[in-house]
Formats: structure tokens, C-alpha cells, sequence
């Protein structure tokens, strides 16, 4: 018994020795803020790097980083004519074991026309309005935008991730799916017209739409809202779900693929 006893003892220090190291590894790293010179001209964010983005409509400009002053060191921010770049040096950056990971950046703006993401991170965008907004998801991550009374949106997904948008209220919806992930619109729109030609899916049945336009080539399903007419090409690999009961229905089969209205 005092052989197990003390067998016990000299393994139960090293263990608390590594835990404890292990711990000090893991401790949270410093955070700084920091506030980034802009003015109102910016009306396109592009974002490079490890990071979170945060984008909302107000009068006043303004942009603030946070995270850990190492990183923030590493951060270079870029204002030429409209057009602001956040940029982080290297894609690793931010990494910390066993935590989170990346920069947060706080953006305000009176108006947007553009996002762009090539980040490990995600970015949402809230309360804008205006004529044309252009989103691009094209790194590894999600986008979210809520409150979208444009009357054209025009939404790539060419990289891996989620690009999820709320609150339409449009003429137009142009979309393209061409790398790895989900779309999902909800809202209201005149026409919607997507080319999906990745790997995943389009969830569109909260969007109800006049006139619908889809080219499914890729390798996933859709579901859309067509109160009018639905025209549809499949080439692909996945299916098709209507809802609304359109009148006017084009479908072209070159596939494995189907469609079933609802």
C-alpha cells in the first residue's frame, strides 16, 4: 500500500507541474484597443487575415481594433479614396492554443457598398440601406447581414463558410456559390437570380421572390420562393425545391438532379 502511496505522489506532482505549465501556456494574452484614423469617404471594407469584423450603419465614422497588442502590431490599416483594408501579417497571427483566436475589428460607417472577406473569421453587417451592395465571402468563416433595403445585391460565396442575409428588401438578388458552404435569404425580392456551381446549398424559402433564376451545376441542393415564375437549369448533382406555386415554369435537366414543387 505505501509502494502505491508514494507511486501516486511522484506521479501527481509532474502532473500538477505540467497542468500548471500548461496552464501559464494557455493564460489569456494582453488586450489593447486601439482607435484606426478613417473618414466618412469609405463606402468598401476589405478584410485579409485572422479576424472578426463587425460593420455598422452611423453618422460618424470611426474603427477600433481589439486584441492582443502583439497582433494589433501586425495589423495595418488602409485608407485609399473609398476603400478601407484591414490586414493582418499572417495567416497564423492570432493563434493561441486552447483560446480563441484573431482580431476584432469595430467598424461604423454612414454608408456601405462593399465587403469583402479573405479572413479566418466572421463579419457582420448591420443597418445599412442604399442602391447597390456588393458582399464577397472568400475566406474561411461566415458573413452575416441583417437589414439589407438595397435594391441590388450582388453575394459571392467563393471560399468556405456560411453567408447568411436578412431583412432583404430588393429589386434584384444576384448570387454565386462557387466554393463550400451555405447561403441562406430570407426577405422580399422582385428577382433573385443564383449560379451555384460548389459544394453546398441555397436556402431561400423566407425570401419571397417575383421572378427566380437558377443555374445548379454543383454539387448540393436549393430551395427558393417563386411567386411568379421559376426558371431553372440543373447540370449538377442536387435538387431543386419551389415553393409559391409560380405559373410559369422553365426546368432543363442535364443531370442527376430534380425538382419538386411545393
Amino acid at each position: 500500500m505505501n509502494h502505491l502511496i508514494k507511486l501516486g505522489a511522484a506521479i501527481a506532482v509532474p502532473c500538477a507541474l505540467f497542468c500548471a505549465a500548461i496552464g501559464i501556456a494557455e493564460a489569456a494574452p494582453e488586450t489593447s484597443s486601439e482607435t484606426r484614423p478613417i473618414d466618412a469617404r469609405v463606402v468598401r471594407v476589405k478584410l485579409e487575415g485572422v479576424g472578426d469584423l463587425r460593420i455598422r450603419q452611423g453618422a460618424t465614422p470611426a474603427l477600433v481594433l481589439t486584441g492582443d497588442a502583439r497582433l494589433l502590431s501586425r495589423t495595418t490599416t488602409s485608407q485609399k479614396g473609398d476603400t478601407l483594408n484591414i490586414e493582418t501579417e499572417g495567416r497564423n497571427s492570432g493563434f493561441s492554443f486552447g483560446r480563441s483566436s484573431g482580431l476584432q475589428a469595430e467598424l461604423v460607417l454612414p454608408n456601405l457598398q462593399a465587403v469583402s472577406s479573405e479572413s479566418v473569421g466572421s463579419t457582420v453587417v448591420s443597418g445599412f440601406a442604399g442602391e447597390t451592395l456588393s458582399i464577397n465571402l472568400d475566406g474561411a468563416g461566415s458573413m452575416y447581414v441583417s437589414s439589407s433595403e438595397y435594391r441590388t445585391i450582388k453575394a459571392s460565396l467563393g471560399g468556405v463558410g456560411n453567408l447568411k442575409i436578412q431583412g432583404v428588401n430588393s429589386e434584384h438578388v444576384d448570387l454565386s456559390l462557387g466554393g463550400a458552404g451555405y447561403v441562406t435569404l430570407s426577405g422580399r425580392s422582385k428577382n433573385l437570380r443564383a449560379e451555384l456551381g460548389g459544394l453546398g446549398g441555397l436556402d431561400a424559402q423566407a425570401c419571397t421572390v417575383e421572378a427566380v433564376t437558377l443555374d445548379l451545376s454543383g454539387l448540393g441542393n436549393a430551395t427558393v420562393n417563386a411567386q411568379r415564375s421559376a426558371n431553372l437549369a440543373l447540370s449538377g448533382m442536387g435538387s431543386v425545391t419551389v415553393f409559391g406555386k409560380p405559373a410559369n415554369r422553365k426546368v432543363a435537366l442535364d443531370g442527376l438532379g430534380k425538382v419538386n414543387w411545393k
